[in-house]
């Protein structure tokens, strides 16, 4: 007989029970509208390093490409030029008989309006005399 008060206790607790209040649901409500705000601005700060990787590596493959025109040159010599959004300029120094530093330096425009450079230095064997 215990057994069916126990039961009977459980129904009417389960009849008593209320659903979640207004203040319940507002502030969970909030919570979430928090929570993805957060996300949101975390995906817009993503976007960003992807454009600035973007553009970094573009600016890494012209230079490397000057570079490798450089190497096949006889006598390299300093200029300047422009591809695409990049500006390009490179230093040809004679360090030796047969060996010249070349600087390249590419700058650009970043979407907020900066200018944005990298320069890369290295050394290049010629058989100039």
């Amino acid at each position: 007989m215990e057994f069916y008060g126990k039961a009977i206790d459980m129904k009417r607790r389960i009849r008593n029970e209320e659903g979640f209040t207004l203040l319940e649901v507002m502030t969970s409500m909030l919570i979430m509208v928090f929570s993805l705000l957060m996300l949101l601005h975390m995906a817009m700060i993503a976007l960003d390093g992807n454009r600035w990787s973007s553009k970094t590596t573009s600016c890494a493959q012209v230079m490397q490409q000057k570079l490798e025109e450089l190497r096949n040159v006889t006598e390299p010599e300093s200029g300047q030029d422009s591809i695409g959004e990049f500006s390009r300029s490179w230093t040809v120094t004679t360090v030796g008989t047969h060996l010249r530093q070349v600087e390249i330096t590419t700058t650009w425009v970043s979407p907020d309006s900066l200018a944005q450079s990298n320069t890369i230095t290295t050394l290049i064997k010629t058989n100039a005399i």
